[in-house]
């Protein structure tokens, strides 16, 4: 019999520009984890922080399994495949914090300790999965973080930012052999995570697809069968879409031309950036720029195969 396919998908968010922070809070997130995705893993292109309140199940990060119930946080960097999955006939409580903790770190975090680049790595390496009653300050930041984004009191985009100061902190200070999740990952999930950490740190380059086989260790046609049958979609789809999710944010942040914007997000040609905004979007990017509806916009018409995140 022949051996399942892994698959694994994209599940991207779009926080709004100049804020770090999106929550997925309330009663829609009390469900049964896990129904009609089997084992599938996913990832995100933001930092997610998870909160269990009640229930009971699996989380499995990579090839690891973990068994969550009322009282446990996850905290599982961008690009790192996971699922949760609850046991049969378990109605699970959970909510969870998306954040932009890159660039958190790179515009806001101030230290003479360390640099920069050495936090997000640091903070980017791992997963955590703890009881709350163990970690007791990260655990309160968290929720401190949840209750503003409930409450929405003034003041309080500036209050999360003190918030993730101290988390990103906390994190750092912390002995990670006692909460790090070891991995020991599917070789595929890792070649998929190595690929995807890439894109993200050079999407701005003429990024060739046999340099991120060779980051992987592959040859350029296995990487292209290995990527494409666990993501359903072509390296060059999911460039194209990293690209083009990062011009939507500039569009609204800078007053840029759309020559210059092109080339900064990694297209050598107007045409090639105008046709890829438009398969993707269903818009040109001036179309973009000038619709009202468009500014608050959290792209939720992408073509390609990557989806959207979930909703409650």
């Amino acid at each position: 019999m022949a051996k399942t396919k892994e698959r694994i998908q994209f599940r991207y968010y779009t926080i709004p520009v100049d804020e770090y922070v999106m929550a997925k809070l309330g009663k829609g997130w009390e469900q049964e984890y896990g129904l009609g995705y089997g084992e599938m893993q996913h990832f995100h292109n933001y930092l997610e922080v998870g909160i269990c309140y009640r229930g009971k199940g699996r989380l499995i990060i990579e090839d690891k399994t973990y068994r969550y119930s009322g009282g446990m946080i996850s905290i599982i960097p961008a690009n790192i495949p996971h699922t949760t999955i609850s046991d049969p006939g378990n109605i699970c409580k959970w909510e969870y914090l998306f954040i932009d903790i890159d660039e958190f770190i790179k515009n806001e975090l101030k230290t003479s300790r360390v640099s920069t680049d050495d936090v997000i790595r640091i903070i980017d390496k791992k997963a955590l999965f703890f009881n709350e009653l163990e970690y007791k300050s990260i655990s309160r930041i968290i929720h401190n973080i949840v209750e503003e984004c409930r409450e929405e009191k003034p003041f309080f985009k500036d209050i999360l930012k003190g918030y993730l100061t101290t988390l990103v902190f906390e994190i750092l200070r912390v002995d990670g052999a006692k909460i790090h999740v070891e991995k020991n990952p599917n070789q595929n999930s890792q070649y998929i995570k190595t690929a995807v950490s890439f894109v993200k740190k050079h999407y701005s380059e003429d990024i060739k697809i046999a340099e991120m086989a060779s980051m992987c260790g592959l040859s350029e046609s296995h990487f292209r069968k290995v990527f494409e049958e666990s993501m359903n979609m072509k390296p060059n789809d999911y460039i194209n879409s990293i690209r083009i999710m990062e011009a939507c944010r500039i569009i609204k942040k800078e007053d840029i031309s759309m020559e210059e914007l092109g080339l900064k997000v990694g297209y050598q040609t107007p045409s090639t950036f105008n046709r890829n905004f438009r398969k993707i979007t269903g818009k040109t990017p001036y179309q973009w720029k000038t619709e009202e509806c468009s500014h608050n916009a959290y792209l939720s018409d992408f073509y390609v195969s990557a989806e959207k995140g979930w909703e409650a």
